[in-house]
């Protein structure tokens, strides 16, 4: 399961130096390789708490959305920063920011429902 969302990490890391490049948009290296490990380490953290919360015998569906909400929160301290300094230019660092988050969470819910 582990490699299955390291070649998911890689693919996006690609995808998203690549759409950078292309496009030439104003995102360094440095900043897309972050929002990267930042992303992937969510990933497997919520992985893993969901693997302990499934094993428990009285699960409830806060305990997932729990996780989740977590997940956002966690999102937003990390945008923080560039939310309080705002300049029009940070628009893009934003938008990629929730495009590859998004594109983790479709995923994440493509690798659940094969696993089922």
């Amino acid at each position: 399961m582990i490699k299955n969302r390291f070649f998911i990490f890689i693919g996006c890391f690609l995808l998203n130096y690549t759409v950078v490049k292309t496009f030439n948009l104003n995102i360094q290296f440095i900043n897309i390789t972050i929002i990267q490990i930042f992303l992937f380490t969510l990933y497997l953290l919520g992985d893993l708490f969901y693997r302990k919360i499934s094993n428990k015998k009285s699960i409830t569906p806060f305990h997932f959305l729990a996780i989740n909400f977590s997940r956002i929160l966690l999102c937003i301290l990390f945008l923080l920063p560039t939310i309080l300094s705002y300049n029009k230019p940070d628009n893009i660092y934003i938008y990629n920011f929730f495009i590859i988050y998004f594109i983790y969470l479709f995923s994440d819910i493509f690798l659940t429902i094969k696993k089922k």
